[in-house]
C-alpha cells in the first residue's frame, strides 16, 4: 500500500499594523499567518508546491483565507508570502532520490569495471549470470580455465525475474557436462548483454 497526499507547514506569522479588518473595521488587529505545502510519499517530504495562507483578526476572530480577503489585505498578505522563504526539509524526499541515482549511477559503474576484471581473469567458482531470451535468465559456472578459454557447467533451471536469480544458482541445480568457451566469445557476450553480471 502506498500511502501518499500533501501536507501544508506552517511559515510564518506576523500582525499587520497598517490593516483594517473588513468585519470590525479594527486597524492594526490582523494577524498573517503563511504556509507552504508539499507532497508526501509515506509521510517523507518530496517537494513543495504552493503557499498560501490565512488573515484573522485579533478583535473579532473572523478568518479570512487568501481568496476572500480584500485587495488591501490581499496586497499586504501577497508581500509577506512573497518574502516568505520554506524550510530545505520540505525537499528532502527529492535530495534522497537524486543521492540514491547517484549512488545507483556510482555502483552501477563500479561493478562493470569489476565485471570486466573478472572476465580478463577468470577462475574456478564465478557464475556468470545471463539471458536466456526475453524474461528468462539462468547462470553458468566457471569449473576449469585454460590459457584462451573456460570450461563452464550451465543451471539446469531458468527463472523469469534477474533479480531472483540466487534462488537457483545452487551446486546441484549444476548439469554434470561442460563445454568450453574463448576468452573473446564470452567478452562479446557481455558486450552484446547476453552475460550481464558475474558473481566471484
Amino acid at each position: 500500500m502506498i500511502v501518499y497526499g500533501s501536507k501544508a507547514v506552517h511559515l510564518t506569522s506576523e500582525q499587520s499594523q497598517t490593516a483594517i479588518c473588513p468585519s470590525c473595521n479594527t486597524q492594526g488587529s490582523l494577524i498573517f499567518s503563511v504556509f507552504r505545502k508539499h507532497a508526501h510519499l509515506f509521510w517523507i517530504p518530496l517537494f513543495p508546491f504552493g503557499k498560501n495562507g490565512v488573515s484573522e483578526c485579533q478583535h473579532c476572530k473572523n478568518v479570512l483565507d487568501a481568496k476572500e480577503m480584500p485587495e488591501p489585505i490581499k496586497r499586504d498578505f501577497e508581500s509577506l508570502k512573497d518574502e516568505t522563504k520554506g524550510p530545505l526539509w520540505q525537499f528532502s524526499g527529492l535530495i534522497l532520490i537524486v543521492l540514491l541515482m547517484i549512488w545507483g549511477n556510482y555502483s552501477n559503474t563500479e561493478n562493470k569495471k569489476l565485471n570486466l576484471t573478472y572476465l580478463a581473469s577468470p577462475k574456478k567458482g564465478d557464475v556468470y549470470e545471463y539471458k536466456i531470451e526475453k524474461r528468462s535468465y539462468s547462470t553458468l559456472k566457471v569449473i576449469g580455465i585454460t590459457k584462451d578459454s573456460v570450461f563452464i557447467t550451465q543451471n539446469e533451471y531458468e527463472i523469469s525475474r534477474k533479480s531472483k536469480l540466487y534462488k537457483i544458482d545452487k551446486p546441484e541445480n549444476y548439469s554434470d557436462w561442460s563445454y568450453g568457451i574463448s576468452m573473446n566469445d564470452l567478452k562479446e557476450m557481455y558486450d552484446s548483454g547476453e552475460i550481464f553480471d558475474i558473481n566471484r
